[in-house]
């Protein structure tokens, strides 16, 4: 009866190394979530695991029932609506976001020249690729309506068109191209990235720890580091 007791104290309370934080983020965060997620789980014993997609394509599936624990969504509307719809807690800014041109000469005139194709994310579904949209709605950018427009259902597959040569420019994160040209914060709404603990998911240890992680002052150098600017 002694060790029938212990076995069933092992199943019924699994060690923290066990327990598993299953986190939804949008495709230009991942690779920076998942430098953040590895001292993370070295220095608890969690386990992080991440599914990526365009923020539209994330916030479907989790509308659907989809078994994540937190998203990291490329915007505030997309956590903002499954707030109001009592899928999430309350959502917070986790990094603002800055839109860059990658290629060619590097000079911004460029997105009016109709025979340099173009590569952008999907604007139903990415944020980034709505910011790219009210880029080239410009009026000094009208020349350039009859480019060639490639868009990616992603941010990281309009950098993978650019980067094979499939199209001449793209419009992209900062953080996917560091040396690429800055396109002014004026020119589009803000990109404010939020994320949200779904399904009331606080209060369980594994959640609060990965909380606290990241928003502490490491973790916001870390993201500052890879592209991003600070919250508001």
């Amino acid at each position: 009866m002694r060790y029938l007791a212990l076995l069933l104290t092992l199943v019924t309370c699994p060690a923290p190394a066990a327990e598993l934080i299953r986190v939804a983020v949008a495709a230009n965060f991942k690779s920076t979530l998942a430098h953040i997620n590895d001292q993370f789980q070295r220095d608890t014993g969690y386990r992080v695991v991440l599914s990526s997609g365009s923020t539209g394509v994330l916030y479907s599936q989790i509308t659907h029932g989809a078994p994540y624990d937190l998203f990291f969504a490329a915007d505030g509307d997309a956590t903002a609506r499954l707030h109001a719809d009592r899928l999430g807690s309350t959502p917070f800014c986790y990094a603002r976001g800055e839109l860059v041109l990658a290629g060619g000469n590097g000079e911004l005139t460029q997105l009016a020249d109709p025979r340099l194709s173009l590569a952008i994310a999907n604007p139903v579904t990415a944020p980034y690729g709505a910011a790219a949209m009210e880029v080239l709605a410009r009026a000094e950018f009208a020349g350039g309506q009859g480019r060639k427009l490639v868009r990616g259902t992603n941010v990281v597959q309009a950098l993978q068109f650019w980067h094979s040569g499939a199209t001449d420019l793209a419009l992209l994160p900062r953080a996917l191209a560091p040396e690429a040209t800055a396109i002014p914060a004026r020119w589009h709404q803000p990109i404010e990235q939020h994320a949200i603990v779904l399904r009331q998911q606080r209060g369980q240890p594994a959640i609060d720890a990965y909380l606290n992680w990241i928003r502490s002052d490491r973790v916001r150098a870390l993201i500052t580091d890879a592209g991003y600017q600070p919250c508001p």
